[in-house]
């Protein structure tokens, strides 16, 4: 009878509960079935959406500011209320946990350091792709000045096709942006803001900057959009489920049809193998102009929307 079987007591520690999804990822945390979960949720925001879905919640400096700071205060809150363990979510948070993983006393659901850094930088994860899983992988450059952006657009096929620019080490969907067409009224008063934009917003920024911080020119790539999430330990994909967006943008889906699909679990793997991920994985993917799926962005953490 599994009503006889001892449910296990468990202590959660999920950092970074302010996103516009963490609601998801929390429910999904705490109704298992399987264990009885206490949650602890920290931000750096006191009025964080994620606080109202924990068992308890404290305000702790972003990781992103001082990472040691950081690190110690995690220590303590893991000793007082006997965390067993951390999930991070969050880029800044990922890494600082990776780096500094011998100093706090449980299971955190983080990979390796030097294999984070390497999957959280876009340019070496396209340059490997295009190595090893060609198919898959974008076209792209990588530009520091205006006339390396000049070049990449024009060889990506603007303007008759749209290209996507984006920062090497962007977090979350931050700073991408698609070179489109010209805006017109309706288009600027009459729709919701969108990242598309003329060349000339992009071309403006940039034309008088001088050398600038790495960016990603890459091609556009259509729907459907699909969301990878997987589970995986030292390389090792245990499995994949997937969803299509139906509505959502580039960082979040708020909606989507959740399937499993063998080629993007086969896909997936090949990535985890390639890069010796560990723990929950997301990728995202789309379609190029002849047909193929890309991957565009790799998440070596929980994925914003994996509640779905």
């Amino acid at each position: 009878d599994l009503r006889d079987i001892k449910v296990k007591k468990i202590n959660v520690l999920v950092t970074t509960v302010g996103g516009l999804t963490s609601p998801d990822i929390l429910s999904a945390l705490k109704n298992t079935g399987k264990y009885d979960v206490t949650l602890f949720g920290i931000d750096a925001f006191k009025f964080a959406v994620g606080k109202e879905f924990v068992d308890h919640f404290e305000v702790l400096s972003s990781s992103g500011c001082n990472e040691l700071e950081f690190v110690h205060a995690i220590k303590e809150l893991v000793l007082t209320h006997k965390i067993d363990v951390i999930i991070p979510c969050g880029n800044e948070d990922n890494l600082t946990l990776a780096k500094y993983r011998s100093l706090i006393p449980c299971i955190i659901m983080v990979g390796e350091y030097k294999d984070l850094a390497v999957a959280y930088d876009k340019a070496k994860v396209y340059s490997e792709l295009k190595n090893s899983m060609p198919q898959h992988a974008p076209k792209y450059h990588v530009v520091r000045n205006y006339a390396g952006f000049l070049k990449a657009v024009k060889n990506l096929g603007y303007p008759n096709k749209r290209v996507v620019v984006k920062p090497r080490f962007g977090i979350g969907g931050r700073g991408v942006y698609i070179l489109g067409g010209q805006f017109d009224f309706t288009k600027v008063f009459n729709s919701k803001p969108t990242n598309e934009y003329p060349y000339e917003f992009v071309d403006d920024i940039l034309k008088n900057k001088g050398d600038f911080d790495d960016l990603i020119i890459m091609e556009y790539l259509s729907a459907p959009f699909y969301s990878a999430y997987s589970v995986c330990k030292n390389g090792k994909n245990i499995f994949t489920l997937s969803h299509i967006r139906e509505w959502g943008n580039a960082s979040q889906t708020f909606r989507g049809s959740v399937c499993y699909d063998e080629t993007i679990e086969m896909i997936a793997s090949q990535v985890i193998s390639k890069f010796n991920l560990s723990y929950t994985n997301n990728m995202e993917l789309a379609v190029s102009d002849n047909g193929r799926i890309v991957l565009f962005d790799l998440n070596p953490r929980i994925g914003a929307s994996s509640g779905i």
